[in-house]
């Protein structure tokens, strides 16, 4: 899988990082991408990148596979030929206020300073430890690997540099089928619940784009017989029921879920998943 194209040791990887962009062929997809690498990857975020390698974590690197406001996220490969994802919170551009709101009020978080870097790092820090929280509480997660200043490695869930489509994006006619459309609401349901009971937590940004369906890019490379089952990703904004808007964020999550589903034509009541959520 190292030898694929797209992929570099991270050695080479990281020398091609300190090049310029080239003037020519500027609308081709190696340059969109060196674009979006170059947007996030600075000389702190690069060094980071190169003590994961140093400590055997990381093996070969590839282009970006998602690209959002507060974050870039790369395909890697690790020691043990694993298929990773690395997530690197951008310094410049993220939005600060917007951080703040959710990280002040957090108790694992009370003491940080307020430039940009450090809340950006305490962003990341936060994702690490929210993931891990509803991953110990059963909830299914990426599985969170290893965090330092803004990068957070995490289990990649695709197969062969393919990202996992997200809920959203997926045929309604194959959620139907190969899911159920209740069977799959009852689930999302439900991985709100253990959040809410076990990891005494709320997503607080929770809807069909941050959902990805594991199982479905499988599918191609192994047939039919491989489920299909919901991820909850995009953790960084999770809040400790301490928070003080926890209650709000959780009556925005599931409400986000209840009308998505209810536009995909499933009769499904917003009080009532409130109701069960809080027995």
């Amino acid at each position: 899988m190292v030898e694929k194209e797209g992929l570099f040791e991270v050695e080479k990887w990281l020398k091609r990082e300190e090049k310029p962009l080239p003037k020519g062929k500027r609308k081709n997809k190696d340059y969109r991408d060196r674009k979006t690498e170059l947007s996030v990857l600075d000389i702190p975020t690069l060094e980071t990148l190169y003590k994961f390698r140093k400590r055997g974590l990381l093996k070969a690197l590839g282009g970006p596979i998602s690209s959002g406001k507060e974050a870039v996220i790369f395909h890697a490969i690790g020691a043990k030929e694993e298929e990773l994802a690395i997530k690197i919170y951008k310094v410049s551009t993220s939005n600060f206020n917007v951080m703040l709101d959710y990280i002040i009020g957090d108790p694992r978080f009370e003491k940080i300073k307020r430039d940009r870097r450090s809340i950006v790092s305490a962003w990341a820090r936060k994702e690490l430890k929210n993931l891990k929280r509803a991953f110990d509480a059963g909830v299914e997660v990426p599985r969170p690997i290893a965090i330092d200043n803004n990068v957070l490695i995490m289990e990649f869930i695709g197969r062969d540099g393919v990202a996992a489509p997200r809920l959203k994006d997926v045929p309604v006619d194959i959620l139907k089928t190969d899911f159920g459309l209740e069977e799959l609401f009852l689930r999302i349901i439900s991985y709100i619940q253990i959040m809410y009971e076990k990891g005494t937590m709320v997503h607080a940004d929770l809807s069909e784009f941050n959902i990805l369906m594991k199982g479905y890019v499988e599918r191609e490379f192994e047939g039919a017989d491989v489920e299909i089952e919901p991820v909850i990703i995009d953790m960084g904004q999770a809040t400790l029921l301490q928070h003080p808007n926890a209650d709000a964020f959780l009556l925005r999550d599931v409400r986000n879920i209840v009308t998505f589903f209810n536009k995909l034509g499933l009769d499904c009541s917003f009080d009532d998943m409130i109701r069960l959520i809080k027995r």
